[in-house]
């Protein structure tokens, strides 16, 4: 970190950087927690509201819990980041770190040639959004009491449109918050 902070600010100011991110990292075992629960939370709501569009009758604890299980895909990335970065690639820089996604667009692509926009997007299609989808099917399939074609054939347009709506708004932000 210093040595990517390092290219960009005065030694003063990334000790400066390091001071404040020690001495509020307390914070963090705070905020995770609650930025988890929002998005949970957040995607409960969504599938709930497909729910009602669809005409099915279904809990948010019901959707809560289906959702809970299925962000257990989420550490698997995690593990390959873990594995990667820890015993197979251990000369790495910040950027490395940053840019890894394993199975998604981006790992076809040079992240320091593409414009910066394009990042998240290309990040966020990838095998594990996939398999996500399908293991909230398979919940979506018990809680709706339907078979798994018509449990994915909910999931994959509720689901789809709240991730091409997050990925549009966070690429937007991108777009209007570069410098």
């Amino acid at each position: 970190m210093i040595e990517h902070l390092g290219k960009q600010l005065s030694m003063s100011r990334v000790e400066f950087v390091l001071d404040v991110k020690t001495k509020s990292m307390w914070l963090n075992f705070i905020i995770l927690p609650l930025a988890y629960i929002l998005k949970f939370a957040l995607i409960t709501v969504w599938i709930l509201s497909g729910t009602i569009i669809f005409g099915y009758k279904n809990s948010f604890k019901e959707i809560f819990q289906v959702v809970i299980v299925a962000e257990f895909v989420w550490l698997i990335p995690s593990l390959i980041t873990l594995v990667w970065f820890g015993f197979i690639d251990t000369n790495y820089t910040f950027e490395d770190v940053q840019y890894f996604k394993p199975l998604s667009l981006l790992s076809l692509f040079d992240p320091t040639t593409i414009h910066s926009w394009l990042i998240y997007p290309l990040q966020s299609l990838n095998l594990f959004e996939l398999v996500y989808m399908l293991v909230l099917a398979i919940g979506i399939k018990q809680i709706l009491k339907k078979d798994y074609q018509t449990a994915l054939g909910f999931t994959v347009p509720v689901y789809g449109t709240a991730l091409l709506t997050w990925i549009v708004f966070i690429t937007f932000l991108s777009i209007n918050l570069e410098v």
